[in-house]
C-alpha cells in the first residue's frame, strides 16, 4: 500500500481553506454527524449559511462559539459572536451570559487569549462594536517596511511571515534583521503609545488563508480612553508583543494538530442485503476526533460511486502507531467524497462513531489529545513506518 497523504493538508482543514468544496448545506450537515465538535468546521459551515443569506447562520456561529469557549479559544468566539449578533440582535442576558463564560476560559500562555478573558462586561461590548473581521488569502502583502501603524490587528486564524528590518547606525541604511511567524493568537501593529506616531518596522505576508479581527488606532484610542483598565490591559498586551520581538522569539507554523495524526485502519462496511458479505478495505485517518473520523481509502477502493456507501454500518480496527494497540470502534458512514491527494482522484468517508468502549474512549482520547512530547514520538513513529512502505 503506497497511499502516503501530506499530513499538513487534512481533509477537515481543506474544507476550512477552501480547497475542497462541500456541494450542499446537505453534504455539510452529513459531514458534522462525524465532527459534531469540531468549532472551525461549525464556522465554515456558519459563513455558508450567511453566504445563502439563510437566518439558520445565527445558530451556527453560536454553536462555534460555545464550542471555541470549551476549547479555551475566547478570540475565535468573539470572531463568531460578531458574525452572530450582526444577524440576530443579542439581549442583554445573551450578552452577559457570553461574558460570563469569556471570563471563565483558560487559556495557557497565550497573552493575547488571556486579554479577551480579562475584560470587564462594558469594555468586551465596546470592543466587540468596533473590531472588524477580514479574510486574506495566501501571499497577500498586509504591512510594509515604512507602512504608517493606523491598526492592530488580532490573529483569528492562519500564519503570517514577518520579516523584520533595522536601520545600522553608521550610514542609516535598512538592513534585514530576521524572520519570522505570526500565528492564530497572535497580534501586529506597533500603535501604542497612542500618542505617538510610528512606521512599521517589518514586512507582513500571509503564508496561507488568514482571518484578522482589525481596529483602528483612532478608535482603539477612544476607547482606552473611556476605559481606564482597557487602557491598562492593552498596554500590556502591546507591552508584551514589542518585547517577544525584541528577544527574537521565532514561531514555527504547526505541521498538525492533535486530532489530524494518522492512523492506519481496516474496515468491514456491512451491507444491507442478508447474507452477503461485509465489504473489507483498508486506508489512513486524516482527521478524528472522539465523534467521528475521515477516512482515505486505499487505492485498491474500486467499488463505484462513492455516495454508495453513505448510511452504511461500519467497523473500523485502528492500529496505533505506538505499542501496537489495536481498537475497534462501531460507526456509520455520514459522508463520502472524492478529492485530489498527491495528483490522483481518492476516495474519502466520513465515519460517525456509534459505540466505543471506556478503555478503547479513554486510549483514542490521550493519543488525539497527548502532549506535545507524546506527539512528536507519534510522528516519528509514523515516519518510520511510512519510510518502510
Amino acid at each position: 500500500m503506497n497511499d502516503r497523504i501530506d499530513r499538513q493538508d487534512s481533509v477537515v482543514k481543506r474544507i476550512i481553506d477552501g480547497s475542497i468544496t462541500i456541494d450542499s448545506v446537505e453534504e455539510f450537515e452529513e459531514l458534522l454527524k462525524a465532527f459534531p465538535k469540531d468549532p472551525r468546521l461549525h464556522r465554515v459551515f456558519a459563513d455558508r449559511l450567511l453566504e445563502e443569506k439563510s437566518i439558520n447562520a445565527a445558530e451556527e456561529y453560536k454553536t462555534s462559539a460555545k464550542l471555541f469557549i470549551e476549547a479555551d479559544m475566547p478570540l475565535q468566539a468573539i470572531t463568531c459572536k460578531i458574525f452572530e449578533w450582526r444577524i440576530i440582535k443579542p439581549s442583554k442576558e445573551e450578552r452577559l451570559a457570553f461574558h460570563s463564560a469569556l471570563c471563565e476560559c483558560n487559556p495557557q500562555n497565550i497573552e493575547v487569549q488571556k486579554f479577551f478573558t480579562k475584560l470587564a462586561y462594558e469594555e468586551m461590548i465596546a470592543l466587540m462594536a468596533e473590531i472588524v473581521p477580514h479574510n486574506y488569502p495566501a501571499n497577500t502583502t498586509l504591512r510594509k517596511f515604512g507602512d504608517e501603524e493606523n491598526e492592530l490587528c488580532f490573529i483569528v486564524s492562519g500564519a503570517l511571515e514577518e520579516t523584520h528590518y533595522h536601520r545600522l547606525e553608521a550610514d542609516k541604511k535598512v538592513q534585514k534583521k530576521s524572520t519570522s511567524n505570526l500565528i492564530e493568537g497572535d497580534i501586529f501593529g506597533e500603535i501604542y503609545p497612542f500618542e505617538e506616531d510610528k512606521l512599521s518596522g517589518s514586512d507582513i505576508e500571509s503564508i496561507t488563508l488568514v482571518e484578522l479581527l482589525k481596529i483602528a488606532k483612532v478608535k482603539l484610542t477612544a476607547l482606552c480612553g473611556e476605559h481606564p483598565n482597557l487602557n491598562l490591559l492593552m498596554r500590556n498586551l502591546c507591552k508584551f508583543r514589542f518585547e517577544s520581538n525584541h528577544k527574537g522569539h521565532s514561531k514555527t507554523v504547526r505541521k498538525a494538530t492533535r486530532h489530524q495524526l494518522p492512523m492506519q485502519v481496516d474496515l468491514k462496511i456491512f451491507q444491507e442485503e442478508s447474507g452477503k458479505p461485509p465489504l473489507t478495505l483498508s486506508g489512513f485517518t486524516d482527521d478524528i476526533s472522539l465523534g467521528g473520523t475521515c477516512v482515505i481509502l486505499g487505492a485498491k477502493y474500486q467499488t463505484g460511486d462513492i455516495n454508495q456507501l453513505t448510511g452504511k454500518n461500519v467497523k473500523i480496527q485502528m492500529r496505533l502507531p505506538i505499542e501496537s494497540i489495536v481498537l475497534n470502534i462501531l460507526g456509520s458512514i455520514v459522508w463520502g467524497k472524492e478529492i485530489p491527494v498527491e495528483g490522483k482522484k481518492t476516495a474519502i468517508i466520513g465515519v460517525q462513531f456509534k459505540e466505543i468502549g471506556h478503555v478503547d474512549r479513554g486510549i483514542l482520547k490521550g493519543y488525539c489529545f497527548g502532549s506535545e512530547a507524546e506527539q512528536n514520538l507519534i510522528w516519528s513513529l509514523w515516519n518510520s513506518l511510512m519510510e518502510k512502505k
